[in-house]
């Protein structure tokens, strides 16, 4: 029987150990020495490990985002250059490791911004139902008391901002794309263009220095011709001057005889 229970202990360790991650109460201690906006941090540890950690649980508005830069400054009052303890909870899509961050006089940073209402409570599927309360509570505070991007009319969650701005940069990558190509091509057409331009430059000479060759070929070859015409006809009347002489020579011949 106590081979069973101890058994049945370890299986349900076990379990357990699937269920919980490893990292779960992993906590790290060390100095902030940037922030990145209203919910991304830079800290080293006193072993001079660099963390790059994203506050888990929130998400804060994005920089050119109402509130973005009250959100950045009220973090870097809160842990920058100070020593925080992080409890972390993994790595998000984007290569951060997610963290809960716990500043100097105790207060825990994540919750702190939603209580002023500079995050909203998000990625709350990898948080334990019994802190999800914790959260919420703090965004019904903030609504209620009108605090930051609760103040406004029209509400546009970060990530929806996030996917806007990643919508309109690669429409405007095509749009450069595009153009550069209409420009390479033009460059191309261009080039070609004047390559044709000077081949029918290079034939249009070709053609006017075959035609000059050829009109003073006809030229020359019209004067010899005329030559030789004249002194055909100065041939012609130089025998007819003999045939004359010889015809007058024998008429005198016949007479005297």
């Amino acid at each position: 029987m106590a081979d069973f229970a101890k058994l049945l202990l370890w299986a349900c360790l076990i379990g357990l150990s699937a269920v919980v991650p490893a990292w779960a109460d992993e906590m790290i201690r060390g100095q902030v020495v940037s922030v990145s906006g209203g919910d991304v941090l830079k800290l080293v540890d006193a072993h001079g490990r660099e963390y790059r950690l994203r506050l888990a649980f929130i998400d804060a508005p994005e920089a050119g985002q109402p509130f973005g830069d009250e959100a950045q400054s009220a973090l870097s009052a809160m842990v920058l250059g100070q020593q925080v303890t992080d409890q972390l909870h993994g790595q998000g899509a984007d290569g951060f490791t997610l963290a809960e961050v716990v500043e100097p006089n105790g207060h825990l940073v994540n919750l702190e911004l939603v209580q002023r209402g500079l995050a909203w409570h998000d990625y709350f599927e990898m948080q334990l139902k019994s802190e999800q309360s914790k959260y919420q509570g703090a965004v019904a505070a903030a609504q209620q008391a009108c605090q930051g991007i609760w103040t406004l009319d029209r509400l546009e969650r970060a990530q929806d901002y996030r996917a806007r701005a990643g919508q309109a940069l690669r429409w405007w990558l095509y749009a450069v794309g595009a153009l550069s190509s209409v420009t390479l091509l033009g460059l191309i057409f261009s080039a070609n263009d004047r390559r044709i331009s000077a081949w029918i430059e290079r034939q249009d000479e070709l053609t006017k220095s075959s035609a000059k060759a050829h009109r003073l070929s006809r030229t020359q070859s019209e004067a010899e011709a005329a030559d030789k015409e004249k002194i055909r006809e100065i041939a012609d009347r130089e025998m007819e001057r003999l045939a004359a002489i010889r015809h007058e020579s024998e008429r005198r011949d016949r007479k005297q005889r």
